[in-house]
């Protein structure tokens, strides 16, 4: 019998690895233009981040937050929809 309580808390924390990976792939993969356009905003200008503003930094650690826990309930559809935005973003590096 304990093979069988084992089994159940196995089933019960893969569910969960897996929509922590799809929040952690979720948040990096619609972080990345974020950060590379602000980078390159602050870059380009010279300026400081404080000039890049309150409102934009929230923005910028809220949409990868709500990617990352849309990713976490819906899964690979989410991710595949992120992959092929980060494609089409042409970033210069």
């Amino acid at each position: 019998m304990p093979s069988d309580s084992s089994q159940s808390s196995e089933s019960r924390e893969h569910p969960l690895a897996m929509a922590a990976r799809n929040f952690l792939i979720g948040v990096f993969l619609s972080g990345v233009p974020i950060l590379a356009y602000l980078w390159l905003s602050v870059d380009m200008t010279y300026g400081s981040w404080a000039a890049v503003g309150t409102g934009r930094l929230v923005g910028a650690i809220a949409i990868p937050l709500l990617f990352g826990l849309l990713s976490a309930s819906f899964g690979q559809r989410v991710i595949r929809l992120l992959t092929q935005m980060l494609e089409s973003v042409n970033l210069p590096f």
